[in-house]
């Protein structure tokens, strides 16, 4: 994917959290996904096309340096989105980017790759070797 998809993709995940692709928010994510799929570097993004050439399942990810540890270099890769429209689901689409995003991430050198799953999509996680992690816990900003 390149910067040209980000549209596309902010459409995506418009539709998938149910929210208007309008407004503040939805012009910041378009703005950071043009950013980051033109730098390339350390994000990366693999999708599915439709027939109409419609983007119909997507994987995004990024990689940043954490400390390293005694079992990796601190190399890690995160998966922020895998988005797939609903009329296209349980076809493969969604392992299919997601094997890719794998891919890229590996061939990066990242030794630890981790993601927040929604419930739909820990069956898919699970059948690609992630493990759950319970001592995970986040802090939104009041």
């Amino acid at each position: 994917m390149t910067a040209a998809d980000a549209m596309s993709i902010a459409r995506i995940r418009a539709a998938m959290i149910g929210a208007a692709p309008t407004g503040r928010w939805f012009e910041d994510l378009a703005a950071y996904l043009v950013d980051g799929l033109a730098r390339g570097e350390d994000m990366a993004g693999f999708a599915v096309g439709g027939p109409d050439e419609r983007l119909i399942s997507v994987a995004l990810g990024t990689i940043y340096q954490a400390p390293p540890g005694p079992t990796y270099t601190g190399r890690t890769g995160y998966v922020h989105l895998v988005l797939t429209d609903p009329d296209h689901r349980q076809r493969g689409h969604a392992a299919a980017v997601m094997a890719a995003l794998l891919a890229w991430f590996w061939e990066q050198d990242c030794g630890l790759v981790s993601l927040t799953a929604s419930a739909d999509g820990i069956p898919l996680y699970r059948k690609l070797g992630f493990e759950d992690n319970v001592g995970s816990m986040r802090l939104l900003r009041p």
